[in-house]
């Protein structure tokens, strides 16, 4: 079965699959690290920036190291830029703040890119005649070895109206596409707009700029606290071999092997970020317990100590003593009394974004307790872990329609009420070939999709179950459910 995305081809395999689940499932967890690894994650930010920087511009030519890079942006506002590496530093440095602090208020427009580029080139002399504006004389796509040499990786679009009209086309493909994957769809168009190359310079620097823009609008904030660019230096090789090869095909080429390749990156930065954050939590002074009863309590607030020990298999004394010690740290909050003790790391203030529910054959089932009229559980999208092999992208819907799967949400009040719904997995697929990742046109808020209007206040709390059921006594795959929770 052949199968695309714009004007490319993009055959199913299962490590792509693999690859989307991934990130996904590090992406659901994502908001509870966040809360709990404020001042970390400000530090390293602050080093990812400078490692982008200096690997950004060290790709197309660069010679300043991360210590120089840090040093000139210490200092940007005393600084001299006569050096074209300076100039070009500055310029990214700039175009990577404002992306940072304005992200959701950038739209994907032409008028918005010539705009990141007139900024990335801001400080450059030399290119003042072409800023902001699409190329009008020729270009390729060069790599710089290490002698000075260059070698021709590709050619690009001809300059005027075929870049023009390839950039319009590039545009409102991504605007209006509703099928693609969201990871998909940024490397289809950082490759598309790499193959484009639209302006005289500066593309590969912009390129990777889009690539972090367009994460950061799709969800994927924790891109802002380690480098892509530093990844994409470290595998420079491979950046453009790949890109050689799907390029020697162009028109109608097959980018299977750039998506593999931009995925893999982000999935090797994910492990990155995870061991920088390992390390900081281990020099934190929290012992491992500690942070397994932490991380335990965030993801499930208004836990007891009871259910504590038993889910994470610690000594019920144990786990008392231990919450007595960080109840004193203030690094939990102790609510209640008696046998209704419970713990949370912080009162539910705030909407806590993109959650991560697992089904499997031995855990089908969730439990959360809905304190008060104002809290809720919404279920935006739903990702599918294949536990088979399969090379025909069709075997994994019919694995999904032969096995039933359902979820059912049941909600209990206060006063004895119960209230029930289903939901048909397949019944949220808008099937695509390249992954099974739903996410969906309407979510599922929980308790107003079940309840609607008619509980009040003394019907609260509500206890809520989300369970996983089907039709078989094994099911083919495992379920993830992303949710936000408030």
């Amino acid at each position: 079965m052949n199968s695309g995305i714009y004007t490319f081809k993009l055959a199913p395999d299962w490590k792509l699959i693999n690859q989307l689940s991934v990130i996904d499932r590090f992406g659901g967890s994502w908001s509870a690290i966040e809360r709990r690894e404020r001042q970390t994650l400000r530090q390293l930010k602050s080093i990812a920036t400078v490692r982008s920087i200096g690997a950004s511009t060290r790709i197309e030519g660069s010679k300043m190291t991360d210590d120089e890079v840090g040093v000139l942006i210490s200092n940007l506002e005393i600084s001299k830029l006569e050096e074209r590496d300076q100039q070009e530093v500055a310029g990214y440095f700039e175009a990577l703040d404002l992306i940072s602090a304005s992200y959701r208020d950038i739209e994907i427009t032409e008028g918005n890119l010539k705009n990141l580029h007139k900024l990335l080139l801001k400080y450059s002399e030399k290119d003042a005649w072409h800023t902001g504006a699409y190329k009008q004389v020729s270009n390729e796509v060069e790599a710089r070895g290490a002698d000075g040499s260059k070698t021709t990786i590709f050619k690009t679009t001809e300059p005027g109206l075929a870049t023009e009209e390839a950039m319009r086309n590039l545009l409102e493909w991504y605007k209006t596409d509703k099928e693609a994957h969201p990871l998909v769809s940024v490397a289809t168009f950082v490759y598309d707009f790499l193959s484009i190359h639209p302006f005289q310079d500066g593309n590969g620097r912009l390129s990777r700029l889009l690539a972090t823009l367009l994460l950061l609008r799709q969800g994927y904030t924790w891109i802002e606290y380690v480098s892509f660019e530093h990844e994409i230096e470290s595998r420079k090789s491979d950046y453009y071999r790949v890109l050689m090869n799907c390029q020697r095909q162009r028109p109608g080429e097959d980018i299977h092997e750039w998506v593999q390749f931009f995925l893999d990156c982000l999935v090797s930065i994910q492990g990155l970020l995870m061991k920088k954050l390992d390390t900081q939590q281990d020099a934190s002074g929290m012992s491992p317990r500690e942070r397994k009863i932490y991380q335990f309590i965030d993801n499930h607030p208004g836990s007891r100590s009871g259910e504590i020990a038993e889910k994470l298999g610690i000594p019920l004394p144990t786990i008392k003593r231990l919450l007595t010690d960080m109840v004193t740290s203030k690094l939990l909050q102790k609510h209640g009394t008696g046998a209704g003790t419970n713990y949370s790391v912080e009162e539910l203030l705030s909407v806590k974004k993109d959650l991560l529910m697992k089904f499997t054959d031995a855990e089908r089932s969730r439990k959360f307790i809905l304190k008060k009229s104002s809290s809720f559980i919404q279920i935006k999208r739903i990702i599918l872990s294949p536990k088979f092999d399969w090379v025909n992208p069709d075997e994994w819907v019919a694995r999904l329609t032969r096995d039933g799967l359902y979820l059912q949400v049941s909600i209990s009040t206060s006063k004895g009420s119960l209230y029930t719904q289903s939901y048909t997995l397949s019944g949220f697929n808008n099937p695509y070939l390249f992954n099974p990742v739903f996410t969906l046109a309407q979510p599922v808020s929980i308790p107003a999709s079940l309840t609607g209007d008619t509980l009040f206040e003394a019907d609260y709390p509500l206890n809520l179950t989300v369970e996983l059921m089907g039709s078989a006594e094994q099911f083919s795959f495992e379920v993830f459910s992303v949710y936000d929770e408030g």
